[in-house]
């Protein structure tokens, strides 16, 4: 989570300026080129910071996000967390406006270490919370975008492994980012026996362990953050909502086999916001002057 803090109820912003306590075992740590600011959320044996080029000394400005492992009494890394950053670091060279860019990278075995922008944004879960209803085509523009960063990874060869409302930020605007590549893997390669991703979200496949990494396993994952997301827009057409509801079905069919390819996923929902669109532009009324 890079935009906003759990111990924090709104959302960071570039401006702000974090303070670091001196006790703290961070403080004024360099890593790289980079100086470690406040804390700012935690993930599965891994740490995110507030960093700031380490020549920028005193300046207020903290627009960067630093995620290392953290650091255990033995002073050695667990192989879990250090395996996270790894293979974000391996899948850091697919570059996507919908996915969460790598600005720096360290594979270091006592300190590793990826620095991604710092986004003025929360995730999704939050940015639903912050509005009272929205329009069936919104859920479906957040579900596109987040479509084609998968799809990006599918296309190079890798599969994101965790998509979920809590790995995805949304700004004001409604630009939707997929974040966190500790989950990814490559095409086809075997996926360790123990589970991965988060329960909800996760295909099928994945509880029997011993399988591959396959893009139906996203494609899965992108239907139940749409299906879940679908529940809250405001009351739509049936017809319409049974044109979603089909795809969402094909998206999350106990077969992979059965489901869409990302590609195919992004072609339908823009057909769908298409579609659904004219059904929330209402014409403005316009005054006609009658002539003398």
């Amino acid at each position: 989570m890079f935009g906003k803090s759990r111990a924090s109820s709104k959302p960071t912003s570039a401006a702000d300026t974090p303070t670091c306590s001196m006790n703290s075992p961070f403080s004024q740590r360099i890593l790289g080129i980079w100086r470690v600011g406040t804390h700012i959320a935690h993930g599965e044996g891994t740490e995110l910071y507030l960093a700031q080029p380490a020549e920028t000394a005193d300046s207020p400005r903290w627009d960067y996000v630093l995620k290392t492992v953290q650091t255990p009494t033995s002073g050695v890394p667990s192989a879990g967390p250090t395996r996270r950053i790894s293979q974000t670091i391996a899948s850091a060279g697919i570059k996507h406006p919908n996915l969460i860019a790598i600005l720096d990278e360290s594979d270091s075995g006592t300190a590793p270490y990826v620095v991604m922008p710092r986004l003025d944004a929360v995730n999704l879960t939050e940015r639903i919370d912050g509005i009272a209803q929205f329009a069936l085509p919104v859920a479906l523009w957040w579900t596109r975008q987040l479509a084609q960063a998968a799809e990006a990874l599918h296309q190079n060869g890798w599969i994101h492994g965790d998509i979920q409302p809590a790995n995805v930020l949304v700004d004001s605007q409604g630009h939707a980012t997929l974040i966190d590549m500790g989950n990814a893997a490559r095409i086809h390669s075997p996926l360790q026996p123990l589970f991965r991703g988060t329960p909800a979200y996760a295909a099928p496949e994945l509880a029997g362990g011993n399988t591959a990494a396959i893009p139906a396993m996203d494609v899965f994952s992108l239907g139940r953050v749409l299906w879940e997301t679908l529940a809250l827009t405001q009351p739509t057409a049936s017809s319409l909502m049974e044109s979603v509801a089909e795809l969402i079905e094909g998206m999350v069919a106990a077969e992979p086999s059965e489901r869409p390819s990302s590609s195919e996923v992004v072609h339908r929902l823009l057909q769908l916001e298409i579609e659904t669109l004219g059904c929330h532009i209402v014409p403005e009324r316009t005054s006609t002057r009658r002539a003398a």
